[in-house]
């Protein structure tokens, strides 16, 4: 009876089954893209056939369906591995979501011993299961079988506007000819028509068998050839699953992934206001220098003397005409731009320099080129004394080694490490006199590490939102507040009251240094002001001003002593010339020990790269192919 009503209702089903041509013609596709593995390892073997297949789907009110697949496979002569499938988990279902289908619990055994491990992975719209173990290979008749769940197969009668229905494409092509097939459909309700259809492109060609016995119809065919479809169709009664709907996925697109809707835009805003917000009052509020409140700024509250302390306000200095007592030159230098820079520990070298620790002098002559230019360090002192600070005594252990003297050019691309070991020690230094609240490297660090660290989860919250749901802007949003957060690192360090007021006198000498002409100097005669700033100068990037102020008070006639601890090649008349002497010369070796000092070892650098390497639709839903491997 089942049997008649279906050959009545092939009919109007034809065009519907129709698509088994597009089955078949996409199969032969889907078995060139998945097998590929089986054509880079063993490959299908003209001898290979599957002598069974028997397929039992049992369906649960809920739409879902219990499989078990019994599989015969002769491999013939030449060995394989196993053989493997291939099924259609996704399909287009309109122009902006894919019907899916969720198969799970995948499991094998191999009744007659061969290996049964199953290797399950994704390929686009395909789930390719393996099975065998690729390092055992097999000839001869082997039989398998697997189970597995599977959601979303059901056709509700909302959907058909008739009768629920599984309309399954068994087949999607396989490989190599499939003998003997029989699919058993069993519902919870008394099957209604049972419907088979199998022939390669546009065939409308019924199967071998299509029967309906209450609530169990069987399909058969004697034989599927390489790249041929097979489509069933099992109708039950309208309301048989509870009108259980399809699975439906949205396809990605960037303007569904970065969607600007109330929720988006809402969520989008709080984060980037309120994470902006935050980042901007913690710079504000930790990365803002305090000050003494009702203190001349440079004063410190006398001993005992009680003082409360506020936010540094940015007023203008009082010019200080001396150096911040008992402080050098690298120090205030670090304290100014909370850097402890390059030309900081050039100015410590020359600060040593005009203190009797070393020497300088020129090595190459006057018509060398500025990028021939060399200096030789001279150490004077071979074991100073415990008045020098920890950094001062690591510059001249760096400098020279052992050595009595080195050319600076020797230096060049060998102390970078020196250089990161000293400017560490002048930040240890200047956080130890309490004159930031913490060591401004590793206040930056740390805050530029949270920046970077907020933009790589803005770019993965970017992209796993974009991905899956669209509300990819929030992800942008994290993005943005970590941008915000690395660009405000140099506001991150913040200097103590005691800080601030050294700064005070720091910045007044250095408007002293950088506004002082000529004529306006005042010093005693032989007294060497010009050395005993000219560090600060270089700390405060002013050395080549401060030494042509000299240089002009000179041509006017003045006497100005020359400094003992720098030798010249340039004739004593000529030494504060303006042209070619001191002044000139000094400005470049302050350029190139900065450069040479900092210069980074030579390293190595390379590269590497990587390559990487179907889908399909038809009449039913799903749809399935495979071979051996």
């Amino acid at each position: 009876m089942a049997r008649a009503r279906g050959a009545a209702r092939w009919r109007t089903r034809s065009s519907a089954l129709v698509g088994v041509a597009v089955l078949a013609a996409v199969g032969v596709q889907l078995g060139a893209a998945a097998p590929a593995v089986a054509d880079d390892e063993s490959g299908n073997d003209p001898e290979d056939v599957v002598t069974r297949y028997a397929m039992d789907v049992t369906l649960d009110r809920d739409g879902s369906a219990d499989v078990v697949l019994d599989l015969e496979v002769d491999f013939g002569t030449t060995a394989n591995h196993g053989p493997y499938l291939t099924w259609l988990v996704k399909q287009r279902w309109d122009d902006e979501q894919d019907r899916v289908y969720r198969i799970t619990g995948i499991e094998a055994e191999s009744p007659s011993g061969a290996p049964d491990d199953v290797d399950v992975e994704e390929d686009g719209p395909l789930l390719v299961v393996r099975v065998g173990d690729e390092d055992e290979e097999i000839t001869g008749l082997h039989r398998y079988r697997l189970t597995y769940e599977v959601e979303g197969w059901i056709n509700s009668a909302d959907l058909t506007g008739g009768d629920d229905e599984l309309h399954l494409n068994v087949f999607g092509g396989w490989e190599i000819p499939v003998e003997d097939v029989t699919v058993a459909v069993t519902g919870p309700s008394d099957v209604v028509t049972a419907d088979c259809a199998t022939g390669p492109s546009r065939s409308t060609e019924p199967c071998t068998r299509a029967d309906a016995d209450g609530t169990t119809a069987v399909f058969g065919q004697d034989l599927v050839e390489p790249g041929d479809g097979l489509t069933v169709v099992a109708t039950f009664p309208a309301g048989t699953f509870g009108g259980v709907a399809p699975i439906l996925q949205d396809r990605w697109s960037f303007g569904r992934a970065f969607a600007l809707d109330a929720g988006t835009g809402v969520a989008t805003l709080l984060v980037l206001v309120g994470g902006t917000a935050l980042v901007a009052g913690r710079a504000t509020t930790r990365g803002r220098d305090e000050q003494y409140v009702g203190l001349t700024p440079g004063l410190q509250p006398a001993p005992g003397q009680e003082a409360t302390t506020g936010a540094r306000r940015r007023t203008p200095v009082t010019v200080r005409f001396t150096p911040p007592e008992g402080f050098r030159p690298g120090q205030l230098g670090t304290l100014v731009d909370e850097h402890a820079d390059p030309h900081d520990v050039t100015a410590t070298v020359i600060d040593l320099a005009v203190r009797g620790y070393l020497r300088i002098e020129e090595a190459s002559g006057p018509d060398a080129t500025a990028k021939d230019r060399d200096w030789r360090l001279v150490r004077e002192k071979a074991d100073p004394g415990p008045e020098l600070l920890p950094f001062e005594r690591t510059v001249l252990d760096e400098l020279f080694d052992d050595r009595v003297a080195v050319l600076l050019s020797e230096l060049r691309t060998t102390f970078s490490s020196s250089m990161t070991k000293i400017q560490g020690e002048l930040y240890d230094d200047v956080t130890e006199r309490g004159w930031f609240r913490g060591n401004p490297r590793t206040v930056r660090t740390r805050w530029a590490l949270t920046g970077v660290g907020l933009i790589l989860l803005g770019v993965l919250l970017t992209a796993a939102l974009a991905i899956w749901t669209s509300w990819a802007l929030v992800g942008v949003a994290v993005l943005v507040v970590g941008v915000v957060m690395t660009a405000l690192t140099r506001a991150a360090p913040a200097r103590t009251a005691d800080g601030s007021a050294v700064l005070a006198q720091a910045e007044g000498f250095r408007r002293y240094l950088a506004t002082a002409e000529a004529d306006q100097l005042r010093f005693e005669e032989g007294e060497d002001l010009f050395s005993r700033y000219l560090p600060y100068a270089v700390a405060f990037g002013l050395t080549e001003r401060w030494a042509r102020v000299f240089a002009d008070l000179a041509a006017r006639g003045h006497a100005v002593p020359e400094p003992g601890w720098y030798v010249g090649l340039s004739p004593h008349a000529a030494f504060w010339s303006s042209d070619d002497g001191f002044a000139l010369n000094l400005a470049s070796f302050t350029a190139v020990a900065g450069s040479a000092l900092s210069a980074p070892t030579p390293g190595s650098s390379g590269s590497s790269g990587s390559s990487g390497g179907g889908g399909y639709s038809g009449a039913g839903v799903s749809g399935g192919g495979g071979g051996t491997w």
